[in-house]
């Protein structure tokens, strides 16, 4: 009777199961039709927990809503108490068709990257790795246990469940900044997040431990109502107009608490505002009555400094046909410049046909060079609708450090822009398709190698297809046929396709001139310390301790960077300078707000000639810290 049973719930199941199935062919079509998807594990499982936590959390809520309810509500409840079956042998026989319909898509998006990682591993990454696969394919059954049993509690509230559902997760979002501990545990996707230190995965146990509980409770729960449903329900039908008063109010207020919490978490970042509206919310530091205008710009800046300010203004207009003369370009009409200073940490800004900035100096021509090749690039792709030029990041700070070092004085990447991108091409840290993941790229290296790694790629770009040749790529993606849905290494290979232009030719030229700059700088690079770090706490602070494989260069400092998670955007981030203890060891506090999940990430780096390296990152348990006392460290 039971296999009969479970036979019966499997084939109305069936919907679902072709859902997954059908989920996993388009995946797999994808990655035959793009060649570059076939990687090893070390590259491809980084795409793999986001789109696997997901489809489970929302497939699996999905089924569980109308798996219990269905009987209830079609009337062939009754039917099965009729049955030498228990309550609890349906429900057991629901829940265990569930779970094998939810086993579907993991195990075949694991066999596919297994798969992809036979066809494409190399002698440094060839081990397959079974039991950090069957780990993952165990988190990944927790996360769609979770979302199944969450979903049969709810279905009890018919078409009120996704809107609880969307409730919850507009506060787990929400304890994300406020509460990261808390928000990490609650959050399902969290239990698939790769963290990382050297081969071992950092496993969250603190959320591994809150999502069992709560699946057990959802299941306790959902089984309870189910066992009760029948005479419950009866009795809830006479109270159906004082049921019918509530509901109204609670959905009300159910609306008014998701519109709220989706308007805070908008607050938070970027939005989805329109363009448009970014130019008009676009305001400049009121100064004082100081204004010039010139062929190609016009100035406003504070009046006690015009003296100091005229001959920057009076060699402007060279510096804006300057740099449309290397751009090949006309220029356009006059930009307006705000000479009243920038946004902390940043010599100057620009914003779409709007420069910021303060006169400093000499390197003032330069900074001005640079925001006006942002300026060009944004009229030149588009304008205010030139939203892909965003996707590129590296790209358009890169233009913008080309074409300021290529108007300085010696006409080349500097001493310093070389080193660094010797640094980073000895120290194996960043792949050249990692240009094209600004988000990637930030959470492994300092975001200022954006500007010598971005003018480095430029520079290979113009020398293999020509002086015009980003002119060309930023009018391509004006284009109206361009497609607006890209990302990442797509964007850039479908700019550099329609524009007639080989992507990887130009990453081949990248790396070669990233390797032949290494001879140049070894000396300088072997001297350099590679810091490591290990936990301290002292009663209720922690702190990171430094250790330095060789003595640190007099002109060195120390430092360490940490994050919430390792989804964690570069918002995130928090820096603590080094500082040298009682006993001379070299310290780093470690901020209150980034311990989540019982564990703290951190990211030991070095600072040297105006350049940061950070080594990888290291997630290590709050718990594994070594206990010291103020004297001791």
């Amino acid at each position: 009777m039971r296999r009969a049973l479970f036979l019966k719930e499997f084939r109305y199941l069936r919907p679902f199961l072709f859902l997954a199935l059908a989920i996993l062919l388009i995946d797999i079509v994808d990655k035959l039709l793009d060649p570059s998807a076939l990687q090893a594990f070390s590259q491809s499982l980084v795409s793999l927990p986001g789109q696997l936590a997901a489809s489970q959390i929302l497939l699996g809520f999905a089924l569980g809503s109308g798996l219990l309810v269905r009987e209830i509500d079609d009337g062939t409840l009754n039917f099965l108490d009729g049955l030498p079956l228990t309550r609890g042998a349906v429900f057991a026989a629901k829940f265990e068709a569930a779970i094998l319909v939810l086993a579907v898509y993991p195990f075949g998006l694991i066999v596919l990257y297994t798969l992809m990682h036979l066809a494409a591993r190399e002698s440094l990454d060839h081990a397959l790795h079974p039991l950090l696969l069957l780990t993952f394919f165990g988190l990944s059954m927790l996360v769609s246990a979770v979302s199944l049993t969450f979903g049969m509690l709810l279905g009890f509230l018919r078409y009120l469940s996704w809107l609880v559902l969307s409730l919850c997760a507009i506060g787990i979002a929400l304890l994300k900044d406020g509460a990261p501990a808390w928000g990490a545990a609650l959050n399902s996707a969290e239990l698939l997040a790769l963290r990382f230190t050297g081969a071992k995965w950092h496993l969250p146990y603190a959320t591994i431990w809150t999502q069992l509980g709560a699946a057990l409770l959802f299941a306790l729960l959902a089984f309870g109502l189910f066992k009760a449903s029948g005479g419950m329900l009866a009795r809830v039908r006479k109270w159906q107009r004082a049921r019918r008063l509530l509901l109204v109010p609670a959905v009300a207020l159910m609306l008014v608490a998701a519109v709220s919490g989706l308007v805070v978490l908008q607050q938070r970042g970027p939005g989805p505002e329109t363009l448009d509206k970014m130019v008009k919310d676009v305001h400049f530091t009121p100064s004082a009555g100081g204004h010039a205008t010139t062929a190609h710009y016009s100035f406003s800046y504070p009046a006690l400094g015009g003296e100091r300010i005229k001959p920057f203004i009076a060699q402007a207009d060279r510096t804006f046909t300057d740099v449309a003369a290397l751009l090949q370009i006309d220029g356009g009409t006059p930009i307006d410049v705000d000479l009243s200073g920038s946004t902390e940490n940043h010599l100057g800004t620009a914003y779409f046909d709007r420069i910021r900035m303060k006169v400093q100096g000499a390197k003032s021509t330069g900074v001005l060079a640079h925001e006006t090749t942002h300026v060009f690039a944004r009229r030149l792709s588009g304008g205010e609708r030139g939203a892909q030029l965003d996707g590129m990041t590296v790209f358009n700070e890169g233009l913008a450090q080309w074409v300021e070092g290529r108007l300085s004085a010696q006409g080349q990447a500097s001493a310093q822009q070389e080193l660094a991108a010797a640094i980073v091409s000895a120290r194996r840290l960043l792949t050249p398709r990692q240009l094209t993941d600004y988000a990637a790229f930030a959470g492994i290296v300092d975001e200022d190698l954006k500007y010598p790694l971005g003018a480095a790629f430029i520079e290979r770009f113009v020398r293999r297809y020509g002086a015009a040749a980003p002119k060309t790529l930023l009018h391509t993606l004006a284009s109206p046929d361009f497609p607006r849905d890209l990302k990442g290494y797509a964007l850039w290979q479908t700019a550099f396709q329609l524009s007639g232009y080989d992507l990887d030719l130009v990453f081949d030229d990248y790396a070669r001139y990233l390797k032949g700059l290494e001879p140049k700088f070894a000396r300088q690079i072997a001297a350099l310390p590679r810091p490591r770090g290990s936990l301290l706490v002292t009663g209720a602070l922690y702190e990171v301790a430094l250790r330095l494989d060789q003595p640190l260069p007099e002109d060195a400092g120390l430092l360490v960077r940490f994050r919430p998670g390792a989804d964690s955007g570069s918002e995130q981030y928090r820096v603590s300078y080094s500082y040298l203890s009682d006993a001379g060891k070299p310290l780093a506090v470690v901020p209150e707000n980034v311990i989540a999940r019982g564990e703290i990430c951190f990211q030991p780096g070095l600072r040297y000639g105006g350049i940061v390296v950070y080594e990888p990152w290291a997630c290590l348990p709050a718990a594994s810290a070594k206990v010291t006392t103020a004297s001791d460290r």
